[in-house]
């Protein structure tokens, strides 16, 4: 029941921690960033303390088998980076509410991966927990704007990316490895795969101020050491099931600094998103027994 509990806590950790990127992204972007600049130094910044703290641990050290740098590989480029990357790039196309609205799909995939691909039994409390958080979800949505279908893709195929990230992490074996040596590694490969995009496309801008620069630095050890490492504490203790519901926590956390810092109006309507995510958190967390 302890280490139950300390997935629960690990991953409300990680979705406060992603929940306050929109609000530096903001700044960024504000200060000269874009987002294809922003996902590369996203990854790359953080490369130098994390390296420090892996080799500095003489039980885990850098080695990797050939299996698991094959492994790395594929699920930092297709899932981890492709995440990144389609997200911050819907922003440009569709509102960040929809954008949100549509990537925090992942839960129900992975719940449909589970039951039809690995023929496993989704509990009545799960599917109502991801049916609340999905509610939630629209009623957080401004469902008036236009949905562009460029938007609709990249935000949807960060969804994608992210569920495959989640299952692939569980299945591959990874997420018994130590949580910081694995952030290094996802870190490498999504980086170098952002930065061969960024050239091709012509889209790297590195013209930020130093304010920009600041926030950039600040985002990436943030988001290396607390939201992704808690999160894969998250998937080794609780599943990755329980872990993806958990994460829709994640933009609540973004409207409520967005209220504090930006003095944005919270509506009837967004408590009660609120209400219904809070639910689903509650009953997954306390009633659910697989």
């Amino acid at each position: 029941m302890f280490e139950k509990l300390k997935g629960y806590m690990a991953v409300v950790i990680s979705a406060l921690v992603f929940g306050s990127m929109p609000l530096m992204a903001k700044t960024v972007y504000q200060e000269g960033g874009n987002p294809v600049t922003l996902s590369f130094l996203r990854f790359f910044l953080v490369l130098p303390v994390l390296v420090y703290f892996v080799n500095r641990n003489k039980k885990v050290g850098l080695k990797l088998s050939r299996e698991e740098a094959k492994k790395l590989l594929l699920v930092g480029t297709l899932g981890y980076g492709t995440t990144a990357l389609t997200l911050y790039m819907s922003y440009n196309y569709i509102a960040s509410g929809i954008a949100t609205t549509l990537h925090f799909a992942y839960p129900v995939l992975v719940i449909l991966v589970y039951v039809i691909m690995f023929r496993e039994r989704a509990s009545g409390t799960k599917l109502l927990s991801v049916s609340l958080a999905i509610v939630g979800m629209m009623f957080l949505n401004d469902s008036e704007a236009n949905i562009n279908l460029m938007g609709f893709l990249l935000a949807f195929g960060s969804s994608v990316a992210y569920a495959f990230y989640i299952v692939y992490l569980d299945r591959s074996g990874l997420k018994s490895m130590n949580s910081l040596k694995l952030t290094l590694y996802l870190c490498v490969t999504a980086s170098g795969m952002i930065f061969l995009f960024g050239l091709f496309t012509g889209s790297l801008d590195f013209t930020m101020s130093p304010l920009g620069w600041g926030v950039s630095v600040l985002l990436s050890i943030i988001v290396a050491f607390l939201g992704v490492s808690f999160f894969q504490i998250g998937v080794a203790l609780i599943g990755p099931q329980k872990t993806s519901i958990l994460s829709t926590f994640e933009p609540v956390t973004s409207i409520i600094i967005g209220a504090l810092l930006f003095n944005e109006v919270i509506s009837g309507r967004t408590i009660a998103g609120f209400i219904s995510i809070l639910a689903a958190v509650v009953i997954i967390t306390a009633f659910d027994r697989d």
